[in-house]
């Protein structure tokens, strides 16, 4: 996609995700956009449930849905590895507590999957329960995957990912019973809570100045569909830095969605400017370059300086931590 078209198709794709495609938009660059975001699916399907799809092209209506119908399949799939996971765990007496995509797979309806790509199934069980859950996945043939990246089998769709749950982790969890089995599922202000840190702080996107347009698709699904008390959550941040990262996903969820915030989410300088970085560097990548490149290098000092304590590993090790963090494919924007 050349890099001139990036602001116009990420307006149209935002356009087509609300249920409303644009009128001239450069299909070829709004698909290899939503492509790279991972919102295809979703695009197909906000444009049906408005009852917009007759409005696209003909070959962009086809590709659409024929990337929607192999994502519906895939989900399918990884709706029934899921409970069939849920279902050993259960008989071991284990209640799973259910995070990120695995959330709307096992809430669907049977028959029926939910249109956002998901990667993989994340679980947590208690830290007491880990090694029984361990044990008891292996029996159904789940293998560690090298890196330390979850749990796969051949015949699967995606990996499996178990984790030894926090003490603080998603509290209170809502214990939720279907067809048999019980999962727990975090409550809504924290699965919004869990995507914000998770992209602006572990992954770094609030130095970074990228942006996961998925997860703020999710965020906007998440604030139409459930009572989301942003508010309560500004409040639950530990510190200032962690307030301005949320207060600038928030502001990013209405410069794109629309999406009701409180109103002091704009009133400090830092969180403007964080803002319209982001909102830039997408919309212009050729001339915003320097501030990405500035944000990245930001960043993997940051992490260096973190997991060392200090520069003593030496230039050449920073170097190779930038050039990672610099050159991992991504899907942000």
């Amino acid at each position: 996609m050349p890099m001139m078209r990036r602001g116009n198709a990420l307006e149209a794709l935002i356009a087509g995700l609300r249920g409303s495609p644009a009128a001239r938009a450069d299909w070829h660059a709004v698909i290899a956009l939503a492509n790279r975001t991972l919102l295809t699916p979703d695009l197909f399907s906000s444009l049906a449930r408005a009852g917009q799809i007759h409005r696209l092209p003909q070959d962009v209506y086809e590709y659409l849905r024929f990337v929607h119908d192999c994502n519906r399949e895939r989900n399918l799939r990884l709706r029934a590895q899921l409970l069939e996971a849920v279902a050993a765990l259960n008989r071991r007496g284990i209640v799973p507590l259910l995070l990120k995509g695995a959330v709307p797979l096992f809430l669907s309806p049977v028959g029926q999957a939910p249109s956002r790509m998901t990667s993989d199934l994340d679980l947590a069980v208690e830290p007491a329960e880990e090694a029984a859950a361990q044990a008891c996945l292996e029996e159904l043939g789940y293998v560690d995957v090298a890196g330390g990246r979850g749990m796969a089998r051949q015949q699967d769709a995606g990996m499996l990912e178990l984790r030894a749950r926090r003490a603080n982790d998603f509290e209170p969890p809502m214990l939720v019973q279907r067809d048999g089995l019980r999962v727990n599922i975090p409550p809504v202000q924290s699965r919004a809570l869990h995507w914000i840190v998770h992209d602006l702080l572990k992954e770094g996107d609030y130095w970074r100045g990228r942006i996961d347009l998925r997860h703020l698709h999710d965020l906007a699904q998440l604030a139409e569909s459930d009572d989301v008390d942003w508010g309560a959550l500004q409040a639950s941040m530990s510190d200032r830095s962690a307030r301005n990262a949320l207060d600038t996903q928030l502001l990013a969820l209405h410069h794109f969605f629309g999406t009701r915030i409180p109103a002091r989410c704009a009133g400090r300088p830092i969180v403007r400017f964080q803002h319209w970085r982001r909102i830039f560097t997408a919309t212009h990548p050729i001339i915003g370059a320097p501030l990405r490149l500035a944000g990245n290098l930001m960043w993997g000092t940051r992490q260096f300086l973190r997991a060392d304590g200090s520069a003593r590993g030496g230039s050449s090790d920073l170097a190779r931590r930038i050039a990672r963090t610099l050159l991992i494919p991504s899907a942000k924007i």
